[in-house]
This record gives structure tokens, sequence and C-alpha cells, in this order.
């Protein structure tokens, strides 16, 4: 998994500023009602700045956070230190979660699994947060079709400029190995005149139904519904934003 969003920790709120995380809860609490679930206790992974986290508590769920990003989770304790908020954030590796508690509810949305490359790496993933909720416990995630979004299989180049802030980026999808590569080159304006260059490289791959259900059924948990993002209605083959509703079973 790539080392992604260290430079860009500090710009990220902004650059996601029209993602209404309130709205993502709101849908998120629709799916408990559907599939009778109370949670007390919500494991928010891929937590990047508490963006997703901080609603959660905000309503009144215990919640922990967790990112592979030091950068990030540091903006997401102040953040929570800011609002007054009571909340842990962690830095762990969704491959490999050693948490001090089980949740009764996994989530992990904003395309988190799309940044694990291998079919070994998701099979790795599911297996860990299985081992972080009870049995029975749920895991709810989002999975971007990436082949059927606005991308293009020949390196496009797009930029934003602002007043303290450039940046570049370049992207391409390749069919063959369902990997979108983005390469970013950020230009943040320091003290005065000094700006400040950070280069990332981010990657994604996009794992397909048949994949993820075939690996489901092998780590032990139960498919419970797969619907377009932010509504109760089965997928169509194209779908761009696909939201999993899965259990954790217990085997003989």
């Amino acid at each position: 998994m790539m080392q992604a969003y260290s430079g860009l920790a500090r710009i990220y709120d902004y650059l996601l500023t029209g993602v209404d995380y309130e709205a993502w809860a709101d849908y998120v609490e629709k799916l408990f009602a559907f599939f009778h679930v109370k949670p007390r206790y919500i494991i928010d992974l891929a937590c990047g700045t508490g963006n997703s986290t901080l609603p959660w508590v905000r309503r009144g769920y215990p919640c922990v956070g967790v990112d592979l990003s030091a950068e990030m989770l540091q903006v997401a304790r102040q953040k929570a230190l800011d609002c007054n908020l009571n909340v842990t954030f962690l830095k762990q590796d969704l491959r490999s979660l050693q948490l001090p508690q089980r949740g009764d509810v996994a989530l992990l949305y904003q395309d988190g699994l799309n940044y694990l490359l291998s079919i070994d790496d998701l099979r790795r993933a599911f297996y860990s947060i299985r081992n972080c909720v009870y049995p029975g416990g749920f895991f709810i995630f989002n999975l971007n079709m990436l082949e059927y979004l606005p991308t293009s299989h020949t390196p496009q180049l797009s930029f934003l400029d602002e007043p303290s802030l450039t940046l570049l980026w370049e992207s391409a999808y390749t069919e063959e190995e369902r990997i979108w590569r983005i390469h970013l080159i950020a230009f943040l304006q320091e003290e005065g005149s000094l700006y400040r260059k950070i280069e990332e490289k981010h990657l994604e791959r996009s794992h397909s139904r048949e994949e993820v259900e075939a690996l489901l059924a092998e780590t032990g948990w139960g498919l419970r519904g797969c619907f377009k993002a932010f509504t109760l209605t089965e997928p169509t083959p194209t779908e761009r934003n696909i939201f999993y509703i899965i259990q954790r079973e217990e085997r003989p």
C-alpha cells in the first residue's frame, strides 16, 4: 500500500470541501435501520483527517478512528481537540489490525479499499477486519469501480491554481491491470513568498464484484447487501460506486 497523503495531509480537507460527511453518516444510519444494526462501538477505518469519524462521535456513538498516515491522524487529533470531542485515533494497517477493543460495526468509505492493489492484500484486510468485530458484527464499505469513472487510458494532466496553492496531477487508468495511477505535485505557500513543494504518487485498483464476493466467502463474511451508493437498490453492471454490507459469520 502506498504511503499516501503524507505531504497532502495539510490540504486534504480543502481538496474535499464538497464532500458531505454528515450525509454519508445519514446514509449509513439508514443501513443500520434497514439491517437492524445497533452499534455500541464503531471502528472507522481509513479515517484520514477524522471527517468520517467525528460525525459518529457527535451523534453519540463510541468510535475509534484508524488510518495508515501519521500526518493525516495528526490533523484528525487536532480537529477533535478543537471540537472538544473525546476520540482515539490509531495508526494501523488494514491488513494487520491489532485494536485494543472489538466493535459491533466497522466502517470504511471514500475508496479506502481501492488502495489495496492485489487480491492477497484484499484477502488479508478482510481477515484482519473480521478479527476486529464481534461474532455477528458488520462491516460496511464502498468501492469505486474505476473503469466506470471518467478516467482516461492515456495520461491526462489537470491543475488547480489558487492564490496560496498550485496543484498539478497526471492520471491514467490501465485496463489490463485495473490500476488508476495519479501523480500529484503541489506548491503550497509558506511564510512570505516561500513555497513548499509536495510530490506524491497514488495507485488504486478496481475490484470486481466477483472477486469481492469470492473473498467474502473465503474469509468468513456473509454478504447481506450490495447497493448503488446512497440507495437501497441493486447496483447496475456499470455502477461507479458500490456499497457492501457484510456480516461476520462463525464457521463450524
